[in-house]
């Protein structure tokens, strides 16, 4: 097994015992930017950079087989020198994906162009659309529960991994110790990518404050500023959340895949506040399936926001359908069937 990824994560997989390899990505803060502008995730250069990269690395490595997460030129130059290979992706990446709200198909061509002016530079098989680009592979990995983002039909090759969890080692920071487990807890997680605007932050945590809650703001080790100081407020860096779940009665987030599943597996109810079309369609989702509520993070009203967080830490029928759910996804063992598929896949 070799794991090539950027080098500020390698660290994560070598100590698992993987051998590494260092690759690029483009930034994501410049991702966020264009996608919250209503651009496209990659720009041609960027792809062009991806196909080089990601050429080089299998002339360099000769696979048997290839795994990957969201690298749409991997998948596609495995494709083109018939290398078995998997893809992961969100199922809200998938053709099938019917979202609550039309997508023009004048925005779904604009997403696709970029992919598809590399695909023809790069001499590789064009695609219909971004969508088939996301969810390519021999074998297509639904990094998803399809009871929140259901796909009809799937094709041979799909398959659900249900709720993919990051349990990491990590200790929670000692002051969360000071936490009075009699007190209602909001956690605020600003997520790592820089999706979400902070301009709300402040007032917001100080109106919870007022109403006696604790609050947790983890800032996803962005540079943001807060200088309120109270005996319930605890800013931190970075926070593992696969230990502070089970700490929180709600969590306030921008509405990444991961999160979301991140707070469901633990039976925890969900604000969302989404930035893009993406974190969009998980918070219609959240909404639809009665686990919480959404605002659209661009027209955001404080004093909503606060009295639908009051609201919901009492509303009985959301946290009843948020236990239903939760055992819903943690019954959900799909590992076995994966790996039956990928052995049978390599051969």
């Amino acid at each position: 097994m070799v794991v090539a990824c950027p080098q500020t994560v390698s660290s994560l997989f070598a100590a698992e015992g993987f051998e590494t390899i260092n690759i690029e990505i483009a930034d994501p803060v410049a991702i966020y930017k264009r996608l919250r502008q209503g651009g496209t995730i990659y720009t041609l250069e960027d792809l062009l950079k991806y196909f080089e990269q990601d050429d080089h690395l299998i002339q360099e490595i000769q696979p048997r087989a290839i795994v990957s997460e969201f690298r749409f030129t991997l998948l596609q130059l495995a494709k083109k020198y018939d290398i078995p290979a998997v893809g992961m992706t969100e199922a809200t990446c998938h053709p099938h994906f019917v979202p609550d709200i039309d997508i023009p198909e004048g925005l779904i061509n604009q997403l696709s162009l970029p992919y598809q002016e590399a695909s023809a530079t790069y001499g590789v098989e064009v695609l219909p659309t971004f969508f088939h680009y996301a969810s390519q592979g021999d074998l297509c990995l639904l990094c998803d529960h399809p009871a929140l983002i259901p796909i009809e039909p799937l094709r041979p090759g799909d398959l659900y991994t249900g709720v993919l969890l990051w349990n990491r080692p990590e200790p929670l920071p000692s002051e969360l110790s000071q936490l009075d487990p009699s007190s209602k807890t909001v956690y605020i997680s600003l997520g790592t990518q820089e999706s979400l605007r902070t301009d709300f932050l402040e007032t917001y945590v100080k109106k919870l404050l007022e109403q006696d809650l604790q609050v947790i703001v983890s800032l996803g080790r962005r540079s943001v500023e807060i200088s309120l100081q109270h005996q319930h407020l605890f800013v931190v860096d970075f926070v593992n959340d696969s230990k502070l779940m089970d700490l929180v009665d709600l969590m306030v987030y921008p509405g990444g895949a991961m999160s979301t599943y991140q707070a469901l597996y633990y039976g925890v109810p969900l604000i969302v506040l989404p930035a893009h079309a993406n974190q969009l369609f998980y918070a219609q989702a959240v909404v639809r399936n009665n686990l919480g509520y959404l605002f659209q993070s661009s027209e955001l009203q404080i004093d909503k926001l606060l009295s639908n967080t009051i609201a919901l830490l009492e509303d009985t029928k959301i946290q009843a359908s948020t236990a239903k759910f939760q055992q819903q996804i943690t019954s959900f063992e799909q590992q076995n069937v994966i790996l039956n598929r990928i052995k049978s896949l390599i051969g």
